[in-house]
């Protein structure tokens, strides 16, 4: 389905209901009482300049409605700022008995949707295999709330967070569930990105462990490249 296409049927949705509105507040009480020449004339002129009665006033109304909300905005903001290029040291924490093990990796952070989302794409390797993933972060105006999603080469199932900003910390906290490949099992996670400055920052994630407690599977430094 092409843009226009979409808009328009967005544009259906929200504004239909308004002209129907706007058509029964148009009709005439069947039962009105006659008035004269000189009264009708007023209640004809604010009829004719009321939105409701008019339903390109209407339409316009709804759209400018639409855009306000889907405007970017100060969250936007922060999220552009991870635009670049970023050289990753990987820590995975598989046994938390043992050191953890490291990779490197790069990370091409671009902005999209004119302001709207920041996209990632990550390539390295994993357990000694070529890995490759994608991130898409954003800040959902209308849930007050960041938002992101995660694929990658190593698993068929999309993971789907939310975030907060903690502007005191300059941290940014996240929770997120998939189901674990190796349980088979919905699975909660914990995600913490921390941002030391413009040019580095710190992303970690925990999970249940053995034990059923929380404790961390993995820590990704980036560190700006571009």
């Amino acid at each position: 389905m092409n843009t226009r296409r979409m808009l328009s049927l967005a544009l259906v949705c929200l504004v239909v209901p308004m002209l129907a509105h706007a058509a029964d507040t148009a009709k005439p009480a069947a039962k009105a009482k006659p008035v004269s020449a000189d009264k009708a004339k007023p209640a004809a002129a604010a009829d004719k300049a009321s939105p409701a009665s008019d339903p390109k006033a209407a339409e316009k109304a709804m759209m400018d409605e639409m855009m306000k909300k889907a405007a970017p905005g100060p969250n936007h903001e922060r999220l552009k700022k991870l635009e670049g290029t970023w050289n990753l040291t990987v820590r995975g924490y598989m046994d938390p008995s043992q050191p953890p093990s490291e990779s490197k990796g790069t990370a091409v952070v671009t902005t999209i949707m004119d302001g709207r989302y920041s996209q990632e794409m990550v390539s390295g390797e994993n357990m000694g295999m070529p890995f490759t993933g994608m991130g898409l972060t954003g800040y959902d105006n209308l849930a007050q709330k960041y938002v992101g999603s995660w694929v990658d080469n190593m698993g068929t199932g999309i993971m789907n967070s939310e975030g907060t900003y903690d502007a005191s910390a300059n941290v940014m906290n996240w929770t997120a569930h998939m189901i674990d490949a190796m349980t088979g099992k919905p699975t909660n996670y914990r995600m913490v990105t921390r941002f030391v400055d413009d040019n580095k920052h710190v992303f970690e994630m925990y999970a249940p462990g053995p034990d059923g407690k929380e404790m961390k599977m993995m820590e990704i430094t980036y560190e700006r490249k571009i």
